[in-house]
């Protein structure tokens, strides 16, 4: 808990600063999401610090979330990202 954890995902939609058809995505600016997605972490919803195209990479979404003092511990905890009322599916995080 209070750990910053990164999490690599496509097709989280539109960004600021959009790079050029298969070009990477560039760290200065950065490329944000235009809807911020929602993160939780068992139970519990994470901070979101970032959410956008992973600097250098194409293609590829990085979303930079806290998990909280109130996220449940454990080999595998369930974590999933929701945008646009769409969920992902569900990966497993430890945390101790």
């Amino acid at each position: 808990p209070g750990a910053d954890v990164q999490i690599y995902c496509t097709g989280l939609g539109p960004v600021t600063s959009q790079p050029a058809t298969g070009a990477p995505a560039l760290a200065d600016p950065l490329s944000w999401t235009t809807i911020t997605p929602t993160v939780t972490i068992g139970d519990a919803p994470a901070g979101v610090l970032f959410s956008g195209l992973a600097p250098g990479y194409v293609g590829l979404y990085q979303v930079n979330a806290q998990v909280t003092a109130t996220s449940a511990t454990g080999p595998a905890v369930p974590l999933t990202i929701s945008v646009g009322g769409v969920t992902s599916n569900v990966v497993y995080l430890a945390i101790q």
